[in-house]
């Protein structure tokens, strides 16, 4: 199998060895599964190959290309296996100009292509799944978290041919098909029409821009805003010209968020990523609100004089 840098799968025994990141996911586990294959994945503010976004094409797809003539033989892969936008690497939305590229060359040789939408699916970004956006057709699509509302519940999606390639029985385990999970999964699926997610998915993130437009030029800590719907990141830095990451700022402003009762989490391989993804059934005051708290603090890990006026989170209930 071919996978990605930066990548997170999860934290089986194939989960961990697809898995790029080491702390806290991989150090004091294994051995892993070999034969397990990884490159760059296209992540264009930190390019791999010192390119620009306008005019690099498909540099990071056809790098697969190489993979195949220099570490393992195409006929000897099974599949390649990718998020559209990674998650515990930093929120990194990729070009639909890699995906496309990726389909195409293992269409070429054979080769199956993944995507895995465990944390991009479900509405995350403004479309049932994130492969929408990019007008992608995978191979096999796997889907998890959001879709059980809760309950544990996960599905692999695919092309007829390769879903039927298992006899019947050769599948299964204790919880597979599990009947409240599933009936779970019918009442998510019938609240994404009811109550139209995914519109609201597109409206939180355009809050989310809105909000944002201004923080690249007054708040020098934020190198990158990024991300689709209502799934977005923050790469701060020290540095804007060396992109120098900026993990201990990064600690410091969530710790100020948490103190006023904004819960965020960090990403990223260096830990100086914010990411966001925010509840579906937010209003648009909350949003703002936490916004709000979010911005004064990143101006306190500089050494700003907003944080006397650091707003304080209203935890009430919305009724």
């Amino acid at each position: 199998m071919i996978a990605f840098e930066d990548a997170f799968h999860g934290r089986t025994l194939l989960g961990m060895t697809l898995t790029s990141k080491t702390r806290p996911y991989k150090a004091g586990f294994g051995p892993f599964a070999p034969e397990v294959y990884r490159m760059p994945y296209a992540y264009c503010y930190r390019c791999p190959y010192a390119r620009d976004r306008a005019d690099c094409g498909t540099t990071c797809a056809a790098r697969l290309h190489d993979v195949f003539r220099r570490l393992v033989p195409a006929d000897a892969v099974a599949a390649v296996i990718v998020e559209p936008v990674l998650g515990e690497g930093g929120f990194v939305d990729a070009p639909r100009e890699f995906l496309h590229g990726l389909a195409a060359i293992c269409r070429e040789h054979g080769v199956v292509l993944i995507v895995d939408e465990i944390q991009t699916g479900f509405g995350r970004t403004g479309t049932l799944f994130a492969s929408e956006h990019f007008g992608l057709e995978p191979d096999l699509l796997l889907a998890g978290k959001s879709l059980g509302g809760g309950l544990p519940i996960a599905a692999v999606t695919g092309r007829a041919e390769i879903m039927d390639a298992a006899e019947p029985g050769g599948l299964g385990g204790t919880y597979g098909g599990n009947p409240l999970a599933c009936e779970a999964a019918l009442a998510v699926l019938g609240t994404f029409d009811t109550d139209r997610l995914c519109e609201r998915a597109r409206a939180i993130g355009e809050t989310f821009a809105d909000y944002t437009r201004d923080w690249t030029a007054r708040l020098p800590i934020v190198g990158d805003i990024r991300g689709l719907g209502a799934m977005r990141a923050l790469e701060l830095v020290r540095d804007r010209s060396t992109k120098e990451p900026a993990p201990e700022e990064t600690a410091r402003v969530i710790h100020a968020c948490h103190e006023r009762g904004l819960l965020v989490l960090s990403a990223g391989t260096f830990g100086n990523v914010i990411r966001l993804l925010v509840p579906l059934v937010a209003t648009d005051a909350q949003i703002r609100e936490g916004l709000g708290v979010l911005e004064a603090a990143l101006a306190e890990a500089m050494g700003g004089s907003e944080t006397a006026e650091m707003p304080h989170f209203d935890a009430s209930p919305v009724t």
